[in-house]
């Protein structure tokens, strides 16, 4: 085997078990500035990994969400219309907790009483 063929396959080697762990971790979601957000209402921190677990990647991308980061513009009126996190097979369904329990995604949620 000739040097070059030997270092991209190392190359090779040494990348792919970073891309394919998928070991993204937690992903902050902050769209209040592109929609009316309930006050009280604050962002989302997204537990990419604890979804990894549960999940293949294909059960979300493309179809679901935009693998690049900013490219998907999550709204709670998405949510709600069947879109991102509202899909069918993820928090519309009953695989996962429902949409309307806003204290388990949201930071600094107010309390209804």
């Amino acid at each position: 085997m000739n040097k070059l063929a030997a270092l991209s396959i190392l190359a090779v080697a040494l990348v792919l078990p970073a891309v394919s762990s998928g070991e993204i971790g937690n992903i902050k979601i902050d769209q209040q500035k592109h929609s009316k957000a309930q006050a009280g209402v604050g962002v989302v921190t997204f537990p990419h990994t604890r979804h990894e677990k549960l999940n293949k990647c294909g059960d979300c991308h493309p179809k679901i969400f935009i693998d690049k980061a900013g490219a998907n513009k999550i709204t709670m009126k998405g949510n709600m219309e069947g879109k991102f996190c509202g899909s069918p097979n993820c928090h519309n369904s009953p695989r996962a907790f429902a949409l309307y329990e806003c204290a388990k995604c949201h930071e600094n949620v107010k309390k209804i009483k």
